[in-house]
């Protein structure tokens, strides 16, 4: 177990690091902890989704008004949509499809 979570702290090191590293972090709050990357709520993906946005202009306007209120999106089926658009905007953005299960990440099953 003390291992296991070892791993998983590396395995987020660069995530860490791109994201909240150097003198001009592009996510200042929430702090992306191991135990947050490796099972982390809506809220807080929703957190660090909208810094990303707020601090590069990456996604700019994917949103309306009602999603950039994390809690005025209730139940599953908006939270999978929310996550769906920004994992096609970072699929365009990238030039290839991202592997991601947006079902499991809401139920918290998966990072």
């Amino acid at each position: 177990p003390a291992a296991a979570a070892a791993a998983m702290g590396e395995f987020w090191a660069p995530t860490q690091a791109a994201l909240q590293g150097g003198d001009a972090p592009m996510v200042r709050r929430p702090r992306l902890t191991p135990e947050l990357l490796k099972k982390p709520p809506f809220r807080f993906l929703h957190d660090v989704i909208s810094e990303v946005t707020r601090s590069t202009g990456f996604a700019e306007g994917l949103y309306d008004e009602s999603e950039s209120n994390a809690s005025a999106i209730k139940g599953k089926e908006l939270k999978v949509a929310y996550l769906n658009k920004i994992m096609a905007c970072v699929g365009l953005a990238l030039g290839e499809a991202v592997t991601m299960r947006p079902g499991k990440v809401v139920a918290v099953l998966e990072p």
